[in-house]
């Protein structure tokens, strides 16, 4: 029993402890917010002093920045047009027009709602519900059963992707200045801007990129 007692006086020492710990952190949490409640019926009063820059003495991070510039624009000098036109003399392809327009249809036929109407069928008429919606097209599932001996309905619409984009015989051309457009040179060509380019351009086509800028 007088073990028992020691122990019980030595758990009321700790819970009067847990109650003094508790107090202190409430007095602390109410002077904290009358100090907030102080600052906002008090605001700053009109003497408070107001800081200003000193613009005259502002020290850029690199002061040399224009003359830079200058020596850029000296020695480097580039014929945007010349060089979409020689990228499409020595890089465009149109014969893979007709098989990216022939993936795209293709594609279009496999929305989200035929896709769900399709997983809903057993495994096995699957296939033949593709089949039936490819129609002259069914030779786009050969080739992919070719690659992929198990049919499935998702990875083969992420298999027509791959070939779209593949194919994608559009020029994506990239260029620093809003104003700056080459789509009038070619039908194919798209025209963007991208605020990281200082000068010249970049192009994209069937995934590669050609860098001609700074």
């Amino acid at each position: 029993m007088d073990y028992f007692l020691d122990k019980l006086k030595a758990y009321d020492q700790l819970v009067d402890e847990r109650e003094n710990k508790l107090k202190e952190l409430n007095e602390l949490i109410n002077n904290k917010e009358n100090e907030l409640n102080k600052k906002e019926e008090h605001p700053a009063q009109e003497n408070s002093p107001v800081f200003f820059y000193d613009l005259q003495n502002v020290k850029y991070k690199d002061e040399n920045i224009f003359r830079k510039m200058k020596e850029v624009n000296k020695k480097f000098h580039f014929d945007s047009k010349k060089i979409v036109s020689d990228f499409l003399a020595h890089n465009f392809d149109a014969s893979i027009i007709d098989e990216y327009q022939k993936y795209s249809e293709v594609r279009k036929k496999f929305d989200q709602d035929v896709i769900f109407d399709i997983l809903t069928k057993k495994e096995s008429k699957q296939i033949d519900e593709v089949r039936s919606i490819l129609g002259d097209s069914v030779s786009l599932l050969d080739d992919y059963l070719k690659e992929n001996k198990v049919f499935h309905v998702k990875k083969f619409v992420s298999y027509l992707n791959k070939k779209i984009n593949h194919l994608d015989p559009y020029v994506y051309i990239y260029v620093g200045d809003e104003n700056e457009n080459y789509d009038n040179l070619h039908s194919y060509i798209r025209t963007e801007f991208d605020d990281s380019i200082f000068k010249g351009i970049r192009i994209i086509y069937r995934g590669k990129l050609y860098d001609y800028s700074i």
